[in-house]
């Protein structure tokens, strides 16, 4: 669980130009849509982003809720895959801790920044935050790790009943995109009380307020 955490927005490898069709519009999209708001963006301001026609982008994606989808799953299937082999080596040391998962739930997003996906991650913050029709098809990509957090959380704190590790779940994924969305803007006002975090530093800071989020019986 080392992997570190940098502002770098470029994608990885080769250029974009090179990448194919559907790639380039993804691409395109992540970029305005964090910029805009996904509403403000038509597929046209896509389209010529990527320079691409609209027969390739009917094509790739029939529509702009298609593409949408499309960005979201790409990153989100990601993210997913890099929680689940975390939470398989949590589950084989037999000593799950509410720090480990937090880290779990933390660390496969602020990867993303690091992996070039600071527009996805911003996209996303967005949609929680705005409860943008798409936040539906977060919740339900979600919704299969969500179950195993919940599982090995209530096996760490059997007195705390599952809808409530359900809610801590969802106070825990909205604190975590609202950091990491814009994580320029929150470091700079960090630096205006003197405070200076690296990167790695603001997603250690932000592991601990979630292993807060978690840990712990109801105070009632």
């Amino acid at each position: 669980m080392s992997r570190g955490l940098s502002t770098e927005t470029a994608p990885a490898g080769q250029p974009e130009t090179a990448l194919p069709t559907d790639q380039r519009l993804i691409l395109a999209a992540e970029r305005l849509f964090a910029e805009r708001g996904i509403d403000a963006v038509s597929l046209r301001a896509v389209m010529s982003a990527a320079g691409a026609n609209v027969a390739s982008v009917h094509y790739h994606f029939g529509s702009k809720d298609a593409l949408v989808e499309a960005l979201l799953e790409q990153r989100g299937g990601q993210v997913s895959q890099r929680r689940a082999e975390l939470l398989d080596s949590i589950e084989a040391s037999g000593d799950p801790s509410a720090r480990t998962l937090a880290e779990a739930f933390v660390r496969p997003v602020a990867e993303q920044i690091a992996a070039g996906g600071t527009a996805w991650v911003t996209i996303v913050a967005g949609i929680i935050g705005s409860r943008h029709p798409a936040l539906s098809r977060i919740t339900e990509g979600f919704a299969p790790q969500a179950r195993r957090f919940t599982s090995l959380l209530g096996a760490i704190y059997p007195g705390v009943p599952a809808r409530t590790i359900r809610f801590r779940l969802t106070q825990a994924m909205s604190l975590t995109f609202q950091a990491l969305g814009d994580l320029d803007a929150l470091r700079d006002m960090l630096a205006l009380s003197g405070t200076r975090l690296s990167p790695d530093e603001v997603m250690e800071e932000l592991i601990d307020m979630v292993t807060a989020i978690l840990a712990g019986p109801p105070d009632r």
